[in-house]
């Protein structure tokens, strides 16, 4: 197993504290042989480091751990939860029950606090010393109320509730935490709640947690297999960033034991499980073509798992209710311990309990899940928290101490009057060097994306041929791979897939909906059941589902909608038929509208910030050859640029769309035959009697012709604007991509000029308050350089230190 957390936060603490004796040993000594006016400035920097790696020894003590749970319809998430926590106090329904978030702290005490949220119809407060019964109705309550009242209140906001409790995650499964570790569950709320504000303050806490995504094993019908790994992406893109902080639980696995074939039913489910989810991540998260590769995935049963840890509980009542629920529901995994019980579990002793615990624990993979979670918190934890604390402490001192140190160093050296000179010119020869590198590094990464805005320019200025809008993304394909003919951009692989891959996505979301909806009408059964829909507002799905039963009432339904139907409607009633089908068609329009859009918004967030996370890769892979092209240029001046402080994307992309629909009913006329009474004497009667005959003439009349649409050709007029509106997006991305360069660029002229100020300034004062002759240059300065450099060295390597102990 790995090293444990606590060993590889000691380290970097521990290494920390050592640069501060390297900093204090080389200020002492290098003070030594600087006039007392350099004090101040050594003082500062001292005092600086003091509070930075007060700051840094802190956080490395006080890191905060999240876990955040989600999953699949039915994957048993809840009862994860409670699991994590080793009692029954997140409510768990067949149906789905997790609407908001909740935030479970650790604490010796335990409490609820229920949040006022705008239209709360639930009571909302704090409770203290709260019993676990207590904590779950009080839960039920909020969610059933917020539930069974969302569609008449739109507008109603998800619950949003903090408990702090005991919980057994952190007392039992002997995770090695830094001491004062703050661990906290985020329990997410199921797909269909996760486009509340609330909620969505929630999740973007995920970036920083490790995430459990379950997984509902007992699900054979393949169309819903296939939903639910659509929902897994939808989860994995909600959490945002890499898999690999992911674990991933095949729950409810207990139900292969049933088969004769166990255990190679299990395992072939297993590996085909594993495959579809990688394949269906890696289809859709390309940038993670590594991570999903390397994707942890364990079997589990949450429930036999919990009841296991509920039968040891040493309050009687509690642990029969739960062996009364092992025996009910979980028979198969004791059968072979039952034939020695009593068959009434109320007279199990503590033995036999022990013995069902032990089972059920053993057959539920209770201890395999609790070994993985402690290994993927081992592995992944440190990677989340540590480079974010190195990079705000070397932000707040080692950055300084090592430009000091070096540049300090390098302008006594070249103080004398002759070198002095000399060392003027080569600053002006480093800025011109610099600027050129600049300039030429700019161009690289710019330069792409220029010809991209151009050609989009082009199209939308001159209306270029359908297909070359069509075309539109593939614009951004051809610049990412003009891009990466360039170093160091090559190495990004398909790290910059997000920047065009948002189209596939959108066309998928948009897809199935419409799917969904040519189903409907073609069946004439209303089915708006799918992931993406699932996060659309459901009082407009509603209102969706209720036009599409009043088009089937219609007859817009079976052939008529696959096939389309050309129609004149010449009585009242058939015209009153036409104009409600078109009516409805036109009201399908504006409802489609609204679902859609909130479909593709949803879907939006999720690409948008995929593509934010791209363009800081590309930022950082930018910076990174920018500062060592600028360090080879100048290598005694120290450039260090920042990640935190330069890499800063600017989330401001929006994309949008609308649609229209329905069908024209044109003015027609048509003759209908009348039939006219006369009367008339035949010869052959003698003209004796009138005979009667009708005489058919021909009258104009009016009609109301249409030709109805399919299903199909209603559809594809969706498809067909979705794809107008490409080109209009990539044009949006283009300018803003290049807005960012711009940024970017203008960022890093003003530090490596600033870090050029400081020097020539360090320079002119050496040069004015230092005189050196050759034996002092040598025997004093020059392993005074050599120990700056090592400091340098020192300050840089603690970030990356950290890497190779875990």
């Amino acid at each position: 197993m790995s090293n444990s957390v606590y060993k590889v936060f000691a380290e970097i603490e521990s290494k920390a504290k050592l640069l501060a004796q390297y900093w204090d040993n080389f200020h002492t000594e290098i003070s030594q042989h600087l006039p007392e006016s350099y004090q101040p400035e050594i003082q500062e920097l001292t005092d600086k480091l003091e509070t930075a790696l007060n700051q840094l020894v802190y956080e490395l003590q006080n890191p905060t751990l999240t876990l955040a749970t989600t999953g699949t319809t039915s994957s048993g998430k809840s009862t994860l939860v409670n699991l994590l926590c080793g009692a029954e106090i997140v409510p768990v329904a067949v149906s789905e029950m997790s609407a908001g978030a909740v935030t479970i702290e650790y604490s010796k005490e335990k409490s609820l606090i229920i949040h006022e949220t705008p239209g709360a119809l639930w009571e909302c407060g704090e409770w203290r010393g709260i019993s676990d019964d207590k904590i779950y109705q009080r839960l039920y309550q909020a969610m059933i109320g917020y539930i069974e009242n969302r569609e008449t209140q739109p507008n109603l906001a998800c619950p949003q509730s903090t408990i702090t409790y005991p919980f057994r995650l952190l007392k039992e499964s002997q995770l090695q935490l830094p001491k004062a570790t703050r661990v906290r569950i985020l329990d997410l709320p199921g797909l269909a709640y996760v486009g509340d504000q609330g909620n969505a303050n929630v999740i973007k806490q995920c970036r920083e947690a490790l995430c459990i995504v379950t997984y509902n094993s007992a699900e054979t019908d393949s169309q819903k297999v296939k939903s639910l790994l659509q929902e897994v992406v939808q989860q994995v893109k909600d959490l945002g960033g890499s898999p690999a902080r992911m674990l991933f639980a095949l729950n409810r696995i207990d139900v292969f034991r049933a088969d004769r074939s166990w255990p190679e039913s299990e395992n072939r489910f297993v590996e085909k499980a594993i495959r579809d989810i990688k394949n269906e991540l890696t289809e859709q998260l390309k940038e993670y073509t590594e991570d999903i590769e390397n994707l942890k995935v364990v079997k589990l049963s949450t429930w036999p798992a919990l009841l296991a840890l509920q039968i040891q509980n040493q309050d009687d009542f509690y642990s029969a209710e739960a062996c009364k629920k092992a025996d009910n529901h979980f028979n198969g995994l004791i059968e072979d311990i039952l034939e020695d019980l009593p068959r009434n579990t109320q007279k199990w002793n503590r033995h036999d309990k022990n013995r069902v615990a032990e089972a059920l624990w053993e057959k539920s993979y209770g201890e395999e899940f609790q070994e993985n979670l402690r290994e993927h918190i081992n592995k992944h934890f440190p990677q989340l928290v540590i480079p974010q604390i190195i990079e705000r402490f070397n932000i707040a001192a080692g950055n300084a101490i090592a430009e000091w140190a070096t540049q300090t160093t390098n302008a006594v050296l070249n103080s004398s009057e002759e070198r002095y000179q000399e060392e003027c010119e080569k600053i002006s020869q480093i800025r011109s060097s610099i600027e050129r590198f600049l300039k030429i590094s700019d161009t690289n990464l710019r330069k792409p994306f220029e010809k991209l805005d151009t050609k989009v320019k082009q199209v939308l200025a001159e209306e270029l041929k359908e297909e070359l809008k069509d075309d539109a993304v593939n614009h951004i394909k051809k610049a990412i791979a003009e891009l990466q003919n360039v170093a160091p951009y090559k190495e990004l692989g398909e790290k910059l897939s997000p920047l065009f891959g948002w189209r596939d996505a959108l066309r998928k979301g948009l897809q199935e909906v419409l799917e969904a909806v040519a189903k409907s009408l073609e069946t004439g059964k209303i089915d708006l059941n799918n992931p993406n829909l699932k996060k659309a507002n459901i009082s407009d799905v509603n209102l969706l589902s209720r036009n599409l039963n009043h088009l089937v009432n219609l007859g817009y339904t079976a052939a008529v909608a696959k096939e389309g139907k050309t129609m004149e409607a010449k009585t009242e009633e058939e015209k009153n038929q036409l104009q409600k089908i078109n009516e409805e068609l036109n009201e399908l329009a504006i409802h489609l509208n609204i679902v859609i859009e909130d479909v593709l918004k949803q879907i939006s967030t999720q690409e948008l910030n995929r593509i934010y996370e791209a363009v800081s890769q590309l930022f950082r892979h930018h910076l990174s050859y920018t500062e060592d092209g600028l360090n080879t240029i100048a290598p005694d001046i120290s450039i260090k640029f920042s990640d935190y402080q330069l890499n800063q994307v600017d989330h401001q992309l929006t994309f949008n769309f609308q649609f229209t629909a329905g069908f024209a009913i044109t003015q027609g006329t048509w003759l209908e035959a009348i039939k006219i009474e006369k009367k008339r004497r035949d010869w052959y009667t003698l003209w004796l009697w009138e005979h009667t005959f009708y005489e058919t003439q021909y009258e104009t009349r009016s009609s109301d012709n249409a030709q109805v649409p399919s299903v199909e050709d209603l559809l594809a007029g969706w498809i067909i604007q979705s794809q107008g509106e490409q080109i209009k997006i990539v044009n949006q991305i283009a300018r803003w991509l290049l807005e960012q360069i711009d940024v970017l660029k203008k960022n890093v002229n003003n530090i490596q000029n600033d870090i050029l100020d400081r020097y020539q300034e360090k320079l002119d004062r050496a040069n004015q308050e230092i005189t050196l002759d050759y034996e002092k240059q040598k025997d004093v300065w020059l392993p005074m350089q050599a120990k700056a450099q090592n400091l340098s060295a020192e300050f840089s390597g603690l970030e990356t230190s950290w890497k190779f102990k875990n």
